[in-house]
This record gives structure tokens, C-alpha cells and sequence, in this order.
């Protein structure tokens, strides 16, 4: 192992380093790691961390949920453990447990395990894919970092562009779970775990969605009450600070709900933190953007303050810088400006960010609520929130919705199969791209398409029977928001701040997949069970709000900038992956009817992206 390449890695990320950057090397193994101190016992605990005889090691990013269940088990089989920290307990438990030792964490994370007396490693990322983990294997030597960046910063191995993923990027298209744009720098996907000893790696999913686990209540106020117990407890569990926490306070149901919960936790002495501080951006005054009013009225309900700061947007040129740093895809423009609250919770002392990330993607309900009702017989209920469906989408809208989440999910699993291979060639591209990504040329298209039909094949996720578990599964799993995901911790890191995400915990996942979908769906909106319960937590315009900010400007800001760009500069260059025309009448779209934005960032990235990996 070459020792210059572990701080040449390490290094590449040391924007995460904040806390400083430490290094082990030995006889065939490197281990770096950029510190960060954010639980309690964490500086304990100096990684690399090596166990007592020097021959295993472990270097993490992230942090456990489950610290006090961990230390008792592991307390119980005789464990002498050496301090506080996470990692001690990680270590402890991969010595008592080998690789079964995942099955025993809760958290968010990416560990890397080395293991001198097997010559083997293990590499774990967390159940909801909340912290990436990157690898390149070439038959001999591993090398893994938590960024793309500091696997390439390794530097004495081939490097050139995936053409495949980078298609994807092009497209706006994604069905890879396990590539990123570079060949052979592979991305592990969430609730994985790879070993890797002599015979190679060895990757595999270690937990899936529990299929048979439901909760019925005859009793609504039932489901309120558990679901404000359990999210009271992920919100504790994800409070773990030596300092105060911050907390986004967006005005929405799911952020508020966070904060206020954090409120109650310091009320009662369970916050596992000092304090709870609030923090929101405003958006442009008078339009959609802008939830300030919200955020004022959670503060006074709560009777703290909320500190405020107003939305910023960068030049185009930082997102260029980003992009020749993180030798990856962009951050997008409307998460980036959120960098002006991360400055706010750095001046306040707060290292943790809590956020209300997942309300609207597992609470939220979907239209199986009509499914569940024609199930159960509730053929006036399903009447009436049909009627109101009709009031505001209209009949058609009513009529299709009726057969596709409804009556289609009665049908046998053999129809369901016949509908799938009949619609096969089905494109899955929203309205406003007509017949599908017409900046791609036709081969590039071609080869998507192949790329989608062994997507199909291979996704069995349909043969879930409850059609709202597969929904959640299906959501959950989705290669584009994978990567999102990725982007976003990335960008979270260089905020400075570690964000943690309790609506994305593995036990509220599995909570919500076991509810009945009309406890999350019903008077014609979602989030019923989430406002329900949160009835004494939340000021009443926050309870009775119904609309969804949207942060459409920041792309505005950037399109602006963008115009030489997309007219002058890309049409000149013709680059051999890109129809002229196509990419004229996508831009002439954004221009007349504000669509198109996410494909066009995307395209703007793939652009630099692709001289990078070029050069």
C-alpha cells in the first residue's frame, strides 16, 4: 500500500476534515480518516481506531442511533470496552459478531472494517442510504472513500468515464444502483455490505422491507398516539451532541414537526443535546418560495426564537468549482441555498442539523387509499374522497386512478405480469418531454432502452402483493434518488454541518410501510396520521396549511446566467451525445413554459463533467 496515496485521498475530502485528518498505515492496509466530532465519546476515540492488539481497525463517517441497546449487549457477552464511542462499539461488535455484526447497528452511515488477523475488510452503508460509500477494486487492492473525489485521489489506477452512467446523467434517466460516472469506481447501495478477502468482494443486501409486518388499531386516536411516540424517539435518537442542535424550521408540516419535538424533548430532559435552537430561510417576498410567516408562528407557538436568514444563490462559477472538486455531478440550486442557514448554525455553536426529510415521500399517502377502501368494502368513503378527487383533477383524472390503484391491484399476480409485459415498451418521461429525451441522440437512446428492459427484468419489486409496501420499496430503491442522496450528503459535508434525518430512521420506515394507507391518505390529502398527532406540538396555520413551497427561482437564477450557455456555447461545441435540435426545443420549452429544469441542470453538468473526465 502506498502511504502517499491514503493523504493524497484523504486530503481530496478534507473539507470534511474539520475536526483534522489522522492516519494508520501497516503491512497492506492504509486507513485515513477527515474527523469530525458531533456525538458525545466521539474524541474518545481518535480514528483510525485499532483494537487493543493493533489488528483490526475501523474508520466511519456518521453515527449510531442505538449507542445504549449496543453497549448493553455487548456489556453482557463480556465486552471491555474503552470509552464512549461509536466506534468502539462497532469494533466490539464485528469482533463478537463477524459480519452479522450489521444486523446489530442503527444509525446513519458508511463503516469501513479492517481486519489484520483474516486479512479481510468489510464496508457497511446504513439501511436508508443516508451516507455514501465509494470503492475501486482491480483484482489486487481495494480503495474505498466516502466521495467519489478521494477514490480517484488515490491516483495510480486508470481512470476515464463511464460512458454509461454518464448517459444517464445526459438523459435524466437513471436505472444503475451501483455505478457512478467514472469506470470502475463503484457506489455501494443502501443496506449493503461488500467483504472483501482473497476470493474478492463480496456485496449483498443484508435488509429489505418487512413484508409481513402490519399494524391495524380499531382506534384512530391508536395510530396517532404511536406514531408521535415513535418519531418523538427517532427525533432523541437523532439529538446525539456535545453542543446544540439545530434544527430546520422550513414552515412545512415535517420540518416544524421536528423542531417542535426537539422543544418537548428539552422540556422533559430527554434531549440527548444541550439545547434545540430554530433556523429558516425567507424566500422572494410575496411568492411560494417564501414560508417565513409559517417559521415565525412555530417559534411563537413554542415561545423560542427562530432565526432567520434570507435564501442566497450562488454564481454560476461555484457550481463549476464544485463540480473539477468533487470530479461528480452538481449540487442542485435549490438545495445550495441553504448554505446562508448552514453559516447561521456555525456562528450559533451547532455542528448537527435535524431536517424533516421523508414526510412527504413516506407519510404522504398515495391513491392505493382506493385500493385499501374497495378491499374493505367502504364504498362510501371511497365515494366521498373520489368526489372530492373529482373536484379538483376532474373525471378522466378520477376514472384512471380508479383502475390503476384500485381495481388493477385486486387483479391476480399473473394479470399484473401480462400488464407489465404489455406496457414494456412504455417511456417513462413526464408530459412536458413529449416523446422522451429528444437531446439524446438516437443510439445513446437505444442503449438506454436496453439499459431500461434489463432494469425491468431484473426489478421484482411488483411481486410485493400490498401495493403501498411496494410503493414505499419502489421509492425508497429508486437509482435517481440514490444519487440524490449522494449529492446531497456531499454538499451537507462542505456545509459544514453533519445533518441528520429522522424521518429517514429504519424504524419509521417500517412503521409507516405497516400502516394502512387511509391513516396516511384521507379528506383528500396526505399526512393525516403526521398532523393528527401533532395536533398539541404545531400552531394551528401550520396544521391547517395546505400548500407546498417550491424553489423554482434558484434555477431561474442560474438559467439566466446559463442562456449563452445552452444557445451559443453547447450548440458550438456539438458534442457527438447531444441532437441539436432536441436540445433547442428542451431550452425553447423552459423559456415559454418554466419546464424542463431539472434536464437541463443536468445537461449543463453532464457538459462540464464530460470535459473533466476527457481531460
Amino acid at each position: 500500500m502506498d502511504e502517499a496515496a491514503i493523504r493524497r485521498m484523504t486530503v481530496a475530502m478534507d473539507f470534511r476534515a474539520h475536526d483534522g485528518i489522522h492516519h494508520h498505515v501497516s503491512d497492506g492496509v492504509a486507513l485515513g480518516h477527515c474527523a469530525f466530532h458531533t456525538t458525545p465519546g466521539s474524541a474518545e476515540a481518535p480514528q483510525p481506531w485499532l483494537s487493543a492488539d493493533g489488528m483490526q481497525g475501523l474508520v466511519m463517517d456518521g453515527w449510531l442511533a442505538n449507542p445504549d441497546e449496543l453497549r448493553t449487549e455487548l456489556e453482557a457477552r463480556r465486552a471491555r470496552l474503552r470509552n464512549h464511542s461509536d466506534a468502539e462499539l462497532i469494533l466490539h461488535a464485528y469482533d463478537q459478531w463477524g459480519e452479522d455484526c450489521i444486523h446489530h447497528f442503527e444509525g446513519e452511515y458508511g463503516i469501513v472494517i479492517w481486519d489484520g488477523h483474516r486479512r479481510k475488510v468489510m464496508c457497511v452503508r446504513d439501511h436508508l442510504g443516508m451516507r455514501p460509500l465509494h470503492y475501486h477494486w482491480d483484482g489486487l487492492r481495494l480503495v474505498v472513500a466516502t466521495d467519489v473525489a478521494g477514490v480517484l485521489a488515490a491516483g495510480d489506477f486508470q481512470q476515464k468515464p463511464n460512458a454509461y452512467r454518464m448517459a444517464e446523467n445526459l438523459a435524466s434517466e437513471f436505472y444503475s444502483r451501483d455505478e457512478t460516472v467514472w469506470a470502475g469506481v463503484m457506489r455501494m447501495p443502501l443496506a449493503s455490505a461488500m467483504l472483501v478477502g482473497a476470493s474478492g468482494p463480496r456485496v449483498w443486501e443484508y435488509w429489505s422491507l418487512p413484508l409481513d409486518y402490519s399494524i391495524r388499531y380499531k382506534r384512530d386516536e391508536d395510530y396517532y398516539e404511536q406514531y408521535r411516540e415513535l418519531l418523538m424517539d427517532c427525533v432523541r435518537r437523532a439529538s446525539r451532541s456535545q453542543v446544540a442542535i439545530g434544527c430546520e424550521v422550513s414552515g412545512g408540516h415535517d420540518s416544524s414537526a421536528i423542531f417542535a419535538l426537539a422543544r418537548r424533548l428539552k422540556e422533559s430532559g430527554r434531549l440527548q443535546a444541550p439545547d434545540a435552537l430554530g433556523f429558516t430561510l425567507s424566500g422572494v417576498p410575496g411568492t411560494i418560495s417564501d414560508e417565513i410567516d409559517y417559521a415565525r408562528d412555530v417559534g411563537r407557538f413554542l415561545g423560542v426564537p427562530i432565526h432567520e436568514k434570507a435564501r442566497t444563490c450562488a454564481d454560476i462559477s461555484w457550481f463549476e468549482q464544485h463540480i473539477a472538486m468533487d470530479r461528480d455531478m452538481p449540487f442542485f440550486p435549490n438545495a445550495q441555498s441553504m448554505f446562508a442557514e448552514a453559516e447561521m448554525m456555525r456562528d450559533h455553536g451547532c455542528r448537527v442539523v435535524l431536517d424533516g426529510e421523508g414526510g412527504d415521500e413516506f407519510v404522504g399517502g398515495s391513491a392505493y387509499f382506493i385500493h385499501e377502501l374497495l378491499r374493505a368494502g367502504r364504498f362510501g368513503t371511497l365515494s366521498r374522497e373520489l368526489q372530492l378527487m373529482g373536484k379538483r383533477n376532474g373525471l378522466p383524472y378520477v376514472a384512471q386512478r380508479l383502475f390503476r390503484y384500485g381495481l388493477r391491484p385486486l387483479a391476480p399476480l399473473s394479470f399484473d405480469a401480462a400488464m407489465r409485459h404489455l406496457h414494456r415498451h412504455r417511456e417513462p418521461w413526464p408530459d412536458h418531454l413529449g416523446k422522451g429525451p429528444h437531446w439524446v441522440v438516437r443510439p445513446l437512446r437505444d442503449q438506454l432502452a436496453e439499459r431500461r428492459e434489463q432494469f425491468r427484468l431484473s426489478e421484482d419489486s411488483w411481486k410485493i402483493r400490498n401495493p403501498s409496501k411496494r410503493r414505499l420499496w419502489r421509492e425508497l430503491r429508486d437509482p435517481g434518488y440514490d444519487a440524490i442522496r449522494d449529492i446531497n450528503a456531499r454538499m451537507l459535508a462542505r456545509l459544514g454541518v453533519e445533518m441528520r434525518t429522522a424521518m429517514y430512521s429504519r424504524k419509521y420506515f417500517e412503521f409507516i410501510s405497516a400502516l394502512p394507507e387511509t391513516i396516511l391518505y384521507r379528506d383528500g390529502y396526505g399526512k393525516h396520521i403526521h398532523i393528527q398527532a401533532l395536533q398539541k406540538d404545531l400552531p394551528r396555520s401550520v396544521l391547517d396549511r395546505r400548500s407546498k413551497a417550491e424553489f423554482s427561482f434558484t434555477f431561474e437564477h442560474q438559467f439566466a446566467q446559463l442562456a449563452p450557455f445552452f444557445e451559443q456555447e453547447l450548440p458550438a461545441a456539438a458534442p457527438e451525445e447531444v441532437c441539436p435540435e432536441g436540445l433547442a426545443s428542451l431550452w425553447n420549452t423552459y423559456r415559454t413554459s418554466a419546464d424542463g429544469i431539472w434536464e437541463l441542470w443536468r445537461i449543463f453538468g453532464w457538459y462540464r463533467l464530460k470535459a473533466l473526465t476527457s481531460a
